[in-house]
């Protein structure tokens, strides 16, 4: 379920320490939504971009597993697809139902985005991810899983990128 924009953006105003301290995952930013929601596609429809306007309020979803996500116990990292069971909903006919996941190694610290062999692709800043070979994802890195292009941000830049916006 993503977080409402207009809370996050009173919340670290008020108090942006206590913000970090609440959040301590990354945050995908969805900024240009479906202006309403559809009716779910079963089928990925590839080459099919929805009319988008513009969004007042971005969609905010934070990077760990959801209440209704697969089992953990597959190692599928945290999971984005159109199905209401991924982790994360991008909610898009362009969209396969199970389409990627994001999966940090734990002696490392980095973020990997793994392809979900989907329809319509999987890229980091336009370099199309291998189903085969995680791409790693730094803060700030341009993510589109077929036509939804979201951004990946860790919490201070996530932060930062709010109080920017808000100014």
């Amino acid at each position: 379920m993503p977080l409402s924009y207009s809370l996050v953006e009173r919340s670290l105003l008020r108090d942006r320490a206590g913000f970090l301290m609440h959040v301590r995952v990354p945050l995908l930013v969805w900024e240009t939504p479906p202006a309403s929601a559809h009716e779910l596609a079963w089928v990925t429809q590839p080459g099919v971009v929805p009319p988008r306007s513009l969004a007042s309020e971005p969609l905010i979803f934070e990077v760990q597993k959801g209440v209704h996500a697969r089992p953990s116990g597959l190692a599928f990292g945290i999971t984005l697809g159109r199905a209401a069971n991924n982790d994360i909903m991008l909610d898009d006919p362009t969209v396969s139902r199970f389409h990627a996941a994001l999966q940090r190694d734990e002696r490392t610290g980095v973020w990997y985005l793994h392809d979900a062999e989907s329809q319509n692709g999987t890229f980091v800043e336009e370099a199309r991810v291998d189903p085969r070979i995680p791409a790693p994802v730094a803060s700030g890195a341009k993510l589109r899983l077929g036509d939804v292009r979201v951004q990946f941000l860790l919490p201070e830049p996530f932060a930062d990128w709010v109080l920017a916006r808000s100014s």
